[in-house]
């Protein structure tokens, strides 16, 4: 009988321990001035210090910097192929490919001068998102057009802005709103009372409550605490099946199943 309680608690656990939708690897400090850190699906890590781009792979470290551009407001590595860096001060889109070789400029305030963006994040296609501050409209702008693409309806009231993909995303209140490239209203989400959206990736949402951060699923409504960070959180990071989460002096990573 001790052998089978033995057994059966050996597969609770392993059960449990599978089921996580977030598995903890490592707790590092933060290095000063780090504003930026990911883990893509190949391995490979890139970092932001000091306004200047790293990425780390198995052969080769590549850079990129401009210093004349100011300070990365945005930068959005989610599409293997190409990445965004986005320059709010200066209004300026880099697009740069998978070695940090650039692409393309865009001068907002040149190609587009109808819009104050404040957000920038690249679709799942040949497009950029936009929140524009002017209008508190999200719009859809490319190298292809003249003008930018209004999708949304003014957005007065918001405490977060995020996209993943197709999709773009606002808190207000309590709730998460979102569309998609056409305008379309997608399924909001609820939020704890006074929690604070971080992140989103795909089903999986990051949010802050009571001082404890949490990855919710937001098809079974799952929550589960992210114990290990103790302290003021700065930002967090989904990149592939990596998280990332800066804290005013810590580095937490964790494994998403």
């Amino acid at each position: 009988m001790k052998k089978v309680i033995t057994a059966f608690i050996t597969f609770l656990t392993a059960f449990s321990v599978n089921a996580q939708m977030a598995v903890f690897k490592k707790e590092l400090v933060r290095p000063p001035q780090l504003t930026y850190y990911g883990l893509n699906h190949l391995g490979d890590t890139s970092s932001i210090v000091s306004n200047e781009i790293a990425k780390e792979t198995l052969l080769k470290t590549f850079t990129f910097k401009d210093p004349f551009l100011g300070n990365i407001a945005q930068y959005d590595e989610r599409n293997p192929l190409k990445q965004l860096v986005f320059y709010k001060n200066t209004q300026q889109l880099v697009l740069l490919d998978n070695q940090l070789s650039i692409k393309e400029k865009i001068v907002l305030t040149d190609r587009f001068p109808e819009i104050d963006a404040t957000y920038a994040a690249l679709t799942s296609q040949a497009s950029i998102w936009i929140f524009d501050y002017a209008s508190k409209r999200w719009c859809i702008v490319s190298s292809q057009q003249d003008q930018p693409s209004f999708v949304s309806n003014p957005i007065t009231i918001y405490s977060f802005l995020t996209t993943y993909g197709n999709f773009a995303y606002w808190q207000k209140d309590d709730v998460v709103y979102g569309i998609d490239i056409y305008g379309k209203v997608i399924q909001e989400q609820n939020l704890p009372k006074k929690a604070q959206l971080l992140a989103i990736n795909g089903d999986l949402l990051v949010y802050v409550s009571n001082n404890k951060l949490f990855l919710l699923n937001t098809k079974n409504k799952e929550a589960e605490q992210l114990a290990e960070v103790q302290s003021t959180i700065d930002s967090v990071i989904f990149n592939a099946n990596s998280l990332s989460v800066l804290t005013t002096d810590k580095l937490y990573l964790y494994h998403i199943n």
